[in-house]
């Protein structure tokens, strides 16, 4: 089945939507994307894209250094958060062939929808879409009272998607017991370090824009007190000076200059039985939502496009397609969410003998296996889903399942049959019996989760 003259419905315009309908439009398909925003703009100044997300951007034929300046840092510094004491250095960049960029969000998004409209993308704004029966082989989308028929819908509507809440049996997003703040500063140094300060149950990050002139400020902390998930809600400077009191050195210089600052609240849902239904599939946000203690949110959102795209284009039918896209993207994003946890378990550690303990430890692997440190997440950011044949591995992982499933059923059989003689056979025989069982229901509810 190829994606060519297919109609495709997308609902949200952000990072991920707008990746995955230039994916699409690639392909030949016919795109519409449905935004509920009176214009397309991405809030919250900066983002960290890493190799594997600048890949996808290039198969897409979207250059974020075109779009504006951006800095690549040459290493991450650690300190801790009293007096900005050093405690670790991670480099980046030292190989050409895995970049690491900053840049502003606004520049990558401007980017972004400049490819959409060159391949005819239809990007409708103000648009707040709701999906009218999942369960069909066209599936409905309808705004205010115009409605629309797609051969598949794909919603990247974020972490409290309407769409998962509706048709995939899944709540709306709850509080995480974490707030965040995103503030700029002006700047005139190209230089410009990029810093976590780490401290009890909160951390501060810090960065250049557009080639040092401004710098990105994002201040996480643990609370009870939970905030709207609007970028758009404004807080007080003095809120954020007042929650990072306690940080001295270069940080308190950095957030003395803070004029204007939005808070948001770190939201998530629990892990998803499914992310595809019929002829609709979740992205993004909508399926995996990703703390940002790994700057991974947009390059996760980044892989799903490129994957889904070409997973549609390659199999037989919407609902293969689907199905491939999430055998192949499931395992990957839910790993990269549990490391995103850990970093901010590792940022945020509020034990003080806890808090000397990793950080001694951290210096040293900076000092003695600096290598070592860096290579830490090399299977995230090295990983290319365009090059590293992930629909293979899916095959094959595929086959090994039914492989074992197939093993299992017959040693069942074999010890059903055969284990009269032994003292405890009646429980050895049932015990086997159950764990078959287990299995063909396991795969039953796997099967009718696809249908």
């Amino acid at each position: 089945m190829s994606v060519t003259g297919k109609d495709f419905g997308i609902i949200g315009g952000g990072i991920g939507g707008m990746a995955t309908a230039i994916a699409i439009a690639q392909l030949g398909g016919r795109v519409t994307v449905f935004e509920q925003a009176p214009k397309l703009a991405e809030v919250g100044a900066g983002i960290q894209i890493s190799a594997n997300g600048l890949a996808v951007l290039t198969e897409l034929g979207v250059d974020p250094e075109h779009a504006g300046p951006a800095s690549r840092p040459q290493a991450i510094e650690l300190r801790d958060y009293k007096a900005g004491r050093f405690v670790a250095r991670i480099r980046q960049n030292q190989n050409p062939d895995y970049p690491y960029l900053q840049l502003h969000r606004a520049d990558l998004m401007a980017a972004l929808v400049a490819r959409a409209e060159k391949l005819g993308v239809t990007i409708q704004l103000n648009a707040k879409a709701e999906i009218v029966d999942a369960f069909v082989e066209r599936p409905e989308i309808r705004v205010g009272k115009t409605t629309q028929f797609f051969d598949a819908i794909i919603a990247a509507d974020g972490v409290n998607s309407q769409t998962r809440q509706d048709w995939f049996e899944a709540g709306s997003a709850k509080f995480t017991g974490q707030v965040a703040w995103r503030a700029t500063i002006p700047a005139d140094n190209p230089d410009a370090k990029t810093t976590v300060y780490m401290g009890r149950r909160k951390h501060l990050v810090t960065y250049p824009l557009r080639g040092g002139k401004m710098i990105n400020i994002v201040a996480v902390q643990e609370r009870k007190l939970a905030a709207p998930q609007d970028w758009q809600t404004t807080d007080t400077p003095e809120n954020l000076r007042a929650a990072f009191a306690e940080f001295g050195g270069e940080a308190q210089d950095i957030l003395s200059q803070v004029k204007n600052v939005r808070v948001w609240g770190l939201y998530g849902h629990p892990p998803l039985q499914t992310w595809w239904r019929a002829h609709v599939a979740l992205l993004g946000d909508a399926a995996h939502p990703m703390f940002p203690f790994m700057a991974q949110g947009a390059c996760m959102a980044l892989e799903d496009a490129s994957v889904l795209a070409r997973a549609l284009d390659e199999a037989w039918s919407f609902k293969h397609g689907l199905a491939r896209y999430e055998a192949i993207r499931k395992i990957r994003a839910t790993s990269v969410q549990s490391i995103a946890s850990s970093n901010g378990r590792i940022f945020h550690q509020s034990n003080p003998i806890l808090r000397i303990i990793v950080q001694t430890a951290l210096k040293g692997m900076s000092k003695v296996a600096p290598k070592s440190l860096e290579g830490r997440f090399d299977w995230i950011y090295k990983y290319n889903p365009i090059t590293q044949t992930p629909f293979k591995i899916g095959i094959i992982k595929q086959f090994l399942v039914h492989v074992v499933i197939q093993i299992a059923v017959q040693l069942a059989l074999f010890v059903f049959l055969n284990i009269e003689r032994h003292p405890y056979g009646d429980v050895i025989r049932w015990l086997f019996f159950g764990t078959t069982l287990a299995i063909c229901l396991t795969i039953y509810q796997h099967i009718r989760a696809r249908r």
